[in-house]
């Protein structure tokens, strides 16, 4: 059985005396990309700040490549070598080459070594049309992909984003998400991000991780998840979703859930009812009904 590249044993964390934040336990294979979904303030980025040892555990470990993670207490400045980070806002230095800002941190290797590195990132990253060029000329979309590389530069065993890929558009991003997926597989070292769009989610991630309060309340394949959410505010990450009281008789497959019932708005048939509204998005057709004193999304 491989050894996990990231693992969260009974991990909790406090802010202050009474906001606990309860992880749970969880792990993150080589060539694993995992990307977290959940509502703003669910806990994502804490998480990303444990695993990058800026905050303290209460209780409960964090390790990468089976050592525990040394937090702020152990160490001054934090290793690098264990986690490469993606900034929201890259942190290039504008006036240095792409060539140069990739192997700022990797200068304990020779030349040659060094070199080599850098060259290998920057076909992975598809910089290679741009060698030589200053940082400051690059367009948003190039300068992340040179903060990617530059995140890698000292072989990493896991890179972290969260949403650093949130200012760019649907096209750059896409095709640097599957850019890094595909270094992911190749190296066979690990992903965690945090990503805006849950359609970026469904492009790159093996498995989701679902975030509620603080708590891992759900991991599986996307597909899994949308198929099966724990909880209807978790569908609603992905789709348009219908919530209704659990007694109101309305056709179509209802899931019920905690005295209300809901479905995903595809998933809606025909009403013979009032039509308020009709909308084209790029995922298609939304019709939105009147019926029994609710609003009803059709797609």
């Amino acid at each position: 059985m491989q050894t996990p590249l990231v693992q969260f044993d009974a991990l909790r964390f406090a802010y202050g005396e009474d906001e606990f934040f309860e992880f749970g336990s969880a792990a993150i294979q080589p060539g694993e990309i995992v990307v977290m979904v959940g509502p703003s303030g669910a806990g994502k980025s804490t998480l990303m700040r444990l695993l990058r040892g800026e905050l303290e555990p209460i209780s409960g470990s964090v390790s990468i490549n089976g050592a525990p993670v040394e937090t702020h207490k152990k160490r001054l400045v934090l290793d690098e070598t264990k986690a490469g980070w993606v900034p929201q806002l890259d942190d290039l230095q504008r006036m240095l080459s792409i060539e140069e800002n990739i192997g700022h941190h990797i200068l304990r290797l020779d030349e040659e070594e060094r070199v080599a590195r850098v060259e290998h990132l920057m076909q992975s990253m598809n910089l290679t049309p741009f060698a030589g060029q200053i940082t400051h000329t690059l367009s948003g979309g190039q300068r992340q992909r040179v903060s990617i590389a530059k995140a890698m530069a000292g072989n990493p065993p896991v890179l972290l984003m969260d949403e650093s890929l949130a200012q760019l558009d649907l096209r750059t991003k896409s095709a640097i998400l599957l850019d890094i997926k595909a270094m992911i597989k190749r190296s066979q070292s690990a992903a965690l991000l945090v990503l805006h769009d849950p359609a970026d989610a469904l492009l790159v991630a093996d498995t989701l991780w679902v975030i509620r309060g603080g708590k891992l309340v759900q991991s599986d394949t996307p597909n899994a998840i949308i198929a099966h959410p724990a909880h209807h505010e978790i569908a609603g990450l992905f789709d348009y979703i219908n919530v209704v009281p659990a007694d109101l008789n309305i056709p179509g497959p209802w899931r019920e859930e905690n005295g209300v019932k809901w479905l995903y708005a595809h998933d809606l048939p025909t009403l013979d009812a009032e039509v308020l509204d009709r909308m084209e998005t790029p995922s298609g057709s939304i019709i939105v009904y009147h019926y029994q004193n609710h609003r009803l999304l059709k797609k």
